[in-house]
């Protein structure tokens, strides 16, 4: 019985840490800080989230709207970067599936909720093309697979670029002059998520809840 403190030496360095976990009642809320550091903070905190005057709040909310996006959203990348949003990225697997006809045609078949919703965006819209997930294209198939696409998406594709990672999104962005600052991601999933970041992107939206 005794030796039982002595077994627990070699336990991992978190036990500590979930041992000391608040108990009932705690909300998980951050420690109460009433340093200076703290309060300087709480205070352009609250300066920043003050709201503007109401011709800046109601342009705020008409450009939030058109990008399917909360105000929130909209006004924390604001803040983060100094810059307005005005684009969206979006891998191309998430808004149509791309196959071969029988005579080796290159068919897209938009997902239709999804479509629905690019048709509701404001904004200017580039698709990432993961090499991958389309069937394999010459140079003369990619050079006119954005036309084909926006038979589909009523000319609502901006542009189109070829990979799966973040440097594919900022060269896809560089080559249409857009600073990666201004646009987000819209994705499904964990793997959007890290890819957004990756990419410097302020944030990436989820397709379940874009225009909601």
């Amino acid at each position: 019985m005794g030796d039982r403190f002595d077994r627990l030496r070699g336990r991992h360095a978190n036990v500590e840490t979930l041992l000391r976990r608040p108990g009932i009642g705690h909300n998980n809320g951050p420690t109460f800080d009433m340093s200076w550091e703290a309060w300087v903070w709480r205070r352009a905190a609250a300066k920043a989230w003050k709201t503007p005057n109401p011709e800046v709040a109601k342009m705020r909310v008409r450009r939030a709207e058109r990008l399917g996006i909360s105000y929130r959203e909209l006004t924390a990348a604001l803040m983060d970067t100094g810059t307005n949003l005005g684009a969206a990225v979006m891998p191309l697997s998430l808004a149509a599936r791309v196959r071969r006809g029988p005579k080796r045609e290159i068919i897209v078949e938009p997902r239709n909720s999804v479509a629905a919703l690019i048709a509701r965006f404001g904004g200017r819209l580039f698709l990432l093309g993961d090499i991958d997930a389309v069937p394999a294209l010459s140079e003369e198939e990619r050079a006119g697979f954005l036309r084909i696409l926006n038979r589909v998406f009523d000319g609502k594709v901006e542009a189109i670029g070829w990979g799966h990672d973040a440097a594919a999104v900022r060269a896809m962005l560089r080559a249409n002059s857009v600073p990666h600052q201004e646009a987000f991601l819209v994705g499904a999933g964990m793997g959007h998520h890290i890819l957004g970041e990756a990419a410097g992107l302020p944030f990436t939206k989820d397709i379940d809840t874009w225009f909601s």
